[in-house]
């Protein structure tokens, strides 16, 4: 099992921005010093001892520290054109949600009263450290999907009580409603990738959409992957990371879910009949919705794979988006071998 951090990196070792360029967004290193001035923003939570960076994200960057009052995350809010009204929104929902009993962390306040901190021209919070182990490429039991499950469903439940999804990220190349936008950047892609498959892939979508855009429609969290899961002796302990948040319809968040919890590392479709059993004894689903499912999991696959080459050639190369872009370029095609209407049948539409 491998650990929350899984392979960290050590802080420190480049300097505050870590050598990353001229690219100011997504994870970066930071030193002790500018750690230390997050927490002395906050009351009692004393000198930090040890630290280091979380590797499993993608986007904003995440530190471990530990110091004699306890142990602590910092998650420094660093992605794409994220805007303050997108920050303050996704850690009131945090909030709400772990104050209504959802497995999500606990979001401290500053000595201000205030969930959000600016630092050095940046926005962060601190969360209670939670004790788990990140699943991100593990093996995943039964038992774990179908809690995960009965957790997403509890959580979409949760998060009606948000009624107005404009402070949410809009026009979001993650928000499966905007999945036509990453075409363009199909001739990106390596030589050896097969467009065809792209081009099939976005004219399934085309055909779908107008019905996916009417379908039941929230505030979802819109990444419960297992990257995103601390668990500890095999039962689920935090869902983490709603930095992905969209107001969209609640089958995107199961695609999302599926796309790595049976069909990526973890390839166990049998897993997906469970996931959606489990949700839909707390939060229906329609033979509509379900219809939707095959193709939406496509169009999640693609994005993964389409968004993240994007980043490689534009920003910079990264080793960990390059094994991502491959490992779902193959598990694409082994979706889309695996084929329609055995998944229908699957999952029992």
């Amino acid at each position: 099992m491998q650990p929350a951090y899984l392979a960290y990196r050590q802080a420190g070792r480049t300097g505050r921005l870590g050598g990353r360029n001229d690219n100011s967004h997504m994870r970066q290193n930071y030193d002790k010093i500018f750690l230390q001035s997050i927490s002395d923003q906050y009351d009692n939570l004393g000198k930090i001892d040890r630290f280091f960076l979380y590797t499993s994200g993608y986007e904003n960057s995440n530190y471990y520290i530990r110091t004699r009052e306890g142990q602590y995350v910092i998650k420094i809010f660093e992605g794409i054109e994220i805007k303050t009204e997108n920050i303050l929104f996704e850690l009131e929902a945090m909030d709400f949600s772990h104050k209504s009993g959802i497995k999500t962390p606990s979001v401290l306040k500053n000595s201000q009263g205030e969930l959000a901190t600016e630092v050095d021209g940046k926005y962060v919070c601190v969360m209670a450290f939670v004790d788990g182990d990140n699943m991100h490429k593990q093996p995943l039991s039964d038992s774990l999907a179908i809690e995960v499950a009965a957790e997403t469903a509890k959580m979409d439940q949760v998060l009606k009580h948000f009624k107005d999804g404009s402070k949410t990220r809009q026009n979001y190349e993650w928000d499966l409603k905007c999945a036509l936008i990453l075409e363009k950047f199909v001739p990106l892609l390596p030589k050896d990738y097969d467009r065809e498959i792209f081009k099939n892939v976005f004219a399934e979508y085309r055909k779908i959409k107008q019905k996916f855009l009417k379908m039941p429609a929230g505030l979802i969290h819109n990444d419960i992957v297992p990257h995103n899961w601390l668990v500890k002796e095999g039962k689920l302990k935090c869902i983490i990371d709603f930095s992905d948040m969209v107001f969209s319809p609640y089958i995107q968040n199961i695609a999302v879910a599926l796309h790595l919890v049976a069909f990526a590392y973890n390839w166990n479709p049998g897993q997906a009949k469970l996931f959606i059993q489990k949700y839909s004894e707390i939060n229906p689903l329609s033979g509509s919705e379900l219809k939707l499912l095959y193709t939406l999991i496509k169009a999640r696959m693609m994005s993964f794979i389409v968004e993240f080459n994007r980043w490689n050639v534009e920003y910079e190369v990264d080793q960990q988006r390059v094994e991502t872009v491959n490992d779902n370029y193959k598990f694409l095609k082994k979706f889309i071998d695996f084929g329609q209407n055995r998944f229908d049948q699957l999952v029992g539409v």
